[in-house]
């Protein structure tokens, strides 16, 4: 069995070793043997290769159209299946599954994360603000924008947490995530070191 699951912030897939009650070993395609948080799995599935798959849904999720998938989203809280139920069809395919998760992992001017694999809408006016104070060209590809858009929306993503130090006190002013945190601090006209405390570094 393979499984596809969340890990630092991005979505990695691999095959079953050996699985307890709240935790998975889990054979990367690289060799690497990983522990997953049975609460971070997302996805099982027999067939086809991870690799494969993410590749598929990753195609597919660089077409969907968020403004329409912000309308067919459920209110209130939902999980990644939900949408794709809603977007794609009543019985989605394992790639549209991914496809969904992966377009809302990506998109959270759209999508407010609410735990592992679920999501909330962002409120309109909130979208209008973010389109127009970024210029955003959907879908999201440049890193830097990502990140921008997390910490302005109370997130501290796990690559500006990771380098927190070196972000505040060393800095490579060419990097994304110091040039993140440097316009966010803008925009909410706060203190970097304030910026990430409230973020919750």
């Amino acid at each position: 069995m393979f499984v596809l699951f969340e890990e630092a912030g991005k979505y990695l897939g691999g095959r079953v070793i050996s699985e307890a009650e709240a935790s998975a070993q889990v054979e990367l395609d690289t060799g690497k043997r990983v522990k997953a948080k049975s609460a971070h799995i997302v996805l099982r599935f027999d067939k086809p290769a991870p690799a494969e798959l993410i590749a598929q849904a990753r195609e597919l999720a660089a077409t969907v159209d968020l403004d329409l998938a912000w309308e067919f989203a459920p209110e209130g809280e939902f999980s990644s299946a939900e949408l794709a139920t809603e977007y794609f069809q009543s019985s989605p395919t394992l790639v549209q599954q991914a496809a969904a998760l992966f377009a809302l992992f990506d998109a959270p001017h759209y999508f407010r994360r609410a735990g592992k694999g679920r999501f909330k809408k962002a409120p309109a006016e909130i979208i209008q603000q973010a389109l127009a104070g970024h210029q955003l060209r959907r879908p999201v590809g440049d890193l830097r924008l990502h990140l921008l858009l997390l910490l302005d929306g109370g997130e501290c993503p796990a690559p500006v947490r990771e380098q927190l130090y070196k972000i505040l006190f060393r800095p490579d002013k060419n990097a994304p995530e110091y040039r993140a945190v440097v316009e966010a601090s803008r925009t909410a006209q706060r203190a970097p070191l304030e910026l990430l405390e409230r973020a919750g570094a």
